[in-house]
């Protein structure tokens, strides 16, 4: 409703996250990342029109000052199905998209969208299968994701979020078993 204050609100944010990742990277940290929400379960939170408008042209200016410094790997952390501009973050320079919770965007068809230009993030559910699956479940689900985003490298496979404290140990072991297991596919 106000696209004057939007645009004096990131003028002023800007040079500041632009600046901390700049400094991150001189001090050599490989993985940078930014956070955004921009996105629920099934959709965007704001038009992809109106993100396109007023935060790639930020997100582009943040990435390009922070990587004249020195090269670094940036990451986006969003919530949600944010499928819609996973092009333009790639566009912008983003390297890693995370989560891609599986209760929200399909990560086999995200892999094979965009699996040539970005690193995906994530992937074991975090809302089901972590908490309320049996480790039988996570073996499977870990091997699933590993058929269908592991090929060709730009898959970290890890949970899709936070694990929460009512996620069994049992099924912690079973993921990071499975995937030890697996790390030679």
């Amino acid at each position: 409703l106000e696209p004057r204050l939007v645009e004096a609100l990131v003028e002023k944010v800007w040079p500041v996250r632009a600046e901390q990742c700049r400094r991150l990277a001189l001090l050599g940290v490989d993985v940078i990342m930014l956070s955004g929400d921009i996105a629920m379960q099934n959709s965007m939170l704001i038009d992809p029109v109106l993100w396109r408008r007023y935060f790639k042209p930020y997100y582009r200016r943040i990435l390009s000052y922070a990587k004249q410094a020195r090269p670094a790997y940036f990451m986006f952390h969003s919530d949600g199905n944010c499928s819609s501009v996973i092009e333009d973050l790639i566009e912008v320079g983003f390297d890693i998209i995370n989560p891609i919770q599986p209760e929200s965007m399909d990560p086999k068809e995200i892999k094979e969208r965009f699996g040539q230009a970005i690193t995906l993030h994530g992937t074991i559910s975090v809302q089901r299968t972590l908490p309320f699956g049996t480790p039988e479940e996570v073996r499977c689900e870990v091997m699933q994701r590993i058929r269908d985003c592991g090929r060709d490298g730009g898959f970290i496979l890890a949970p899709s979020n936070v694990v929460l404290e009512d996620t069994p140990l049992e099924n912690l072991l079973a993921l990071y078993e499975t995937a030890q297991a697996w790390r030679w596919f």
